[in-house]
């Protein structure tokens, strides 16, 4: 695929995300989101946008770039650009922010973890075994 293509693909996803989310949001006119009504964890678009990010850069990594692993990655940023003027605008409490900060370590770590065994996996499931690197 020629890189006028992938670059056309990544952007239509970027705008895809930003279309996306903010639908959402009009739609659902301040409904609590699914995941945060059962977790009571704080999940907006943009952590949603990460993880698939990292989806998306797995897919780099240990296999190629298709146009799906372009969307992904595409749709992943775009739904976090779209928070990120949002989120730099919120207010809030510095010391709040360092205390949760510290109580988010032991969990940090785990998910650290999780990522980390995920690359492996990705690693391990696109690993050509007749390759000699």
């Amino acid at each position: 695929m020629n890189k006028t293509r992938r670059l056309l693909i990544f952007c239509i996803s970027m705008l895809t995300a930003f279309v996306f989310w903010r639908l959402i949001v009009v739609l659902k006119k301040g409904e609590i989101s699914f995941l945060r009504e059962i977790t009571g964890l704080n999940f907006h678009h943009y952590t949603y946008g990460i993880l698939i990010i990292f989806i998306a850069s797995l897919i780099f990594i240990f296999h190629k770039p298709e146009k799906y692993s372009i969307a992904l990655m595409g749709f992943g940023l775009g739904s976090s650009f779209d928070g990120l003027i949002s989120r730099l605008f919120s207010e809030s409490i510095r010391t709040i922010e360092i205390i949760n900060y510290n109580k988010a370590f032991t969990p940090t770590i785990f998910l650290f973890i999780i990522l980390i065994m995920v690359s492996w996996f990705f690693y391990f499931i696109f690993k050509n075994p007749f390759k000699t690197t």
